[in-house]
């Protein structure tokens, strides 16, 4: 039973970059279950449609585009489908990214810069697509996936860490520019989510078989939905963590 009325999100075109598989696909479970019209978009072809004919049976609208975030065309190409498809877009919500767990000695110099324009790159180039050929005319939401990385160093984490500390930063600086023309512009920082990939590799990097207390990705889902429907319609700018305090520990975990 869902905290939300059914229609929460009724009338609105929602896109989701990642949105195949773990956070990005509760999102848009719960975003379609709530009436919205979902695009999904990711590299992988075959998990993009898999999850959008999932989604279909079970009476979801859903639409899948393979993009590659990194590459600016491929983004255009993406909000072109977007507009062929559906005509507009209401909310955007930028969850795409790549992580690995690593210690900075062995982190590469690619490695580092493959993470990094995934998740921050990406990030900017899909808000800014978005903006050109959406937002800037009536407005929207645009909720940004981070990491409570901000205020301490994370283990193994160099790469996502300097990405979502960019992420938190652009979130702040797009809700200041934007504001004047009604695109709110927030972001959600997961703590550890289970049954997702990469809290599955960092979990056991950090603490092996150890128990840990994650939330899944229906809560993260339900802090998308806040920021992006009218419920949140004069929150901008705001970084809204979703962890328990075992999350946070479980970051803070210094590695010998």
């Amino acid at each position: 039973m869902s905290i939300y009325s059914a229609d929460l999100m009724a009338t609105k075109v929602v896109l989701i970059t990642g949105g195949g598989t773990g956070i990005g696909k509760g999102i848009a479970c719960a975003m379609g279950e709530h009436g919205a019209k979902v695009v999904i978009a990711s590299r992988k072809k075959e998990v993009i449609e898999a999850t959008a004919a999932e989604l279909r049976e079970q009476g979801i609208e859903c639409e899948s585009c393979v993009c590659d975030i990194r590459d600016y065309v491929s983004v255009t190409a993406l909000m072109s489908f977007i507009m062929q498809t559906y005509g507009r877009l209401d909310v955007l919500v930028n969850n795409a990214a790549g992580n690995f767990p690593a210690s900075v000695d062995q982190l590469s110099a690619n490695a580092f810069r493959t993470v990094v324009d995934i998740d921050l790159n990406g990030t900017f180039n899909v808000s800014k697509a978005a903006f050109e050929a959406f937002l800037k005319g009536k407005g929207g939401a645009v909720v940004n996936i981070t990491a409570p990385f901000e205020g301490w160093g994370v283990a193994y984490q160099a790469h996502a860490a300097a990405a979502k500390a960019g992420i938190d930063s652009l979130t702040r600086t797009c809700a200041v520019d934007w504001q004047p023309l009604g695109i709110r512009v927030n972001a959600v920082a997961p703590g550890s989510v289970s049954a997702t990939e990469g809290t599955g590799r960092l979990t056991e990097a950090l603490v092996g078989d150890r128990p840990t207390i994650s939330c899944s990705p229906a809560d993260i889902a339900n802090a998308v939905m806040f920021l992006a429907s009218d419920a949140g319609r004069f929150v901008s700018g705001e970084i809204i963590r979703v962890d328990s305090a075992t999350g946070v520990d479980l970051l803070r975990i210094p590695v010998h």
